[in-house]
């Protein structure tokens, strides 16, 4: 792949990024940082990393529960980010549930990376 395309979408997000911070700065309406934050951390960084670790160390014996991880993560991450902006919006009743059920995938989903950390960084009995 060719590097001058990747460098106008690192631009890209770089400036929505400061434009949201000037945006909040400049409202002060900073309700919604929390949000920002967990969909940038649990969502993409989190997600990326596990996208590392699963094409460096993947193993065939361990692909299911690859799978069912990626898709505990893929669908908690939106749900918990869903739930906590009906809470900040005023919808606790819906948004309390909705968000403790995305949490709860989440977690569920690192559970299960972190039992495929600790079995594919084993060294090998050979």
């Amino acid at each position: 792949m060719d590097g001058k395309i990747l460098y106008p979408n690192f631009n890209h997000l770089f400036d929505s990024r400061a434009a949201h911070r000037v945006f909040d700065g400049v409202t002060n309406l900073f309700q919604y940082t929390s949000l920002h934050v967990h969909v940038n951390l649990v969502g993409w960084v989190t997600s990326a990393l596990f996208g590392v670790v699963y094409c460096i160390f993947s193993s065939p014996r361990h692909a299911k529960m690859i799978k069912v991880h990626f898709w505990l993560h893929t669908l908690g991450v939106p749900l918990l980010v869903g739930g906590m902006y009906l809470i900040i919006a005023g919808m606790e009743a819906i948004g309390g549930p909705l968000s403790g059920l995305g949490g709860a995938l989440v977690i569920v989903g690192a559970v299960l990376y972190s039992m495929y950390s600790f079995k594919a960084f084993q060294p090998s009995k050979e």
